[in-house]
């Protein structure tokens, strides 16, 4: 699989959590779904997969609400 599809089928499940759980604090659990469901998806060449996880979500994270 091609970089580019590896990232673009991350970002998809990403995306498809509920509004709300796309947040810094929410992405360990993700790591951990994918670890279990789609281990494929994460990019262990580059040392530390959860790193390289936080790498190809940037610009996806979103901020946590303040209330």
């Amino acid at each position: 699989m091609k970089d580019e599809q590896r990232k673009a089928q991350l970002l998809s499940l990403w995306q498809q959590r509920p509004d709300g759980k796309r947040t810094e604090n929410d992405v360990i659990g993700f790591y951990a779904d994918m670890e279990r469901a789609f281990p494929h998806l994460l990019d262990r060449r580059r040392g530390d997969p959860y790193q390289n996880l936080q790498v190809d979500l940037k610009g996806h994270i979103k901020e946590r609400k303040r209330v």
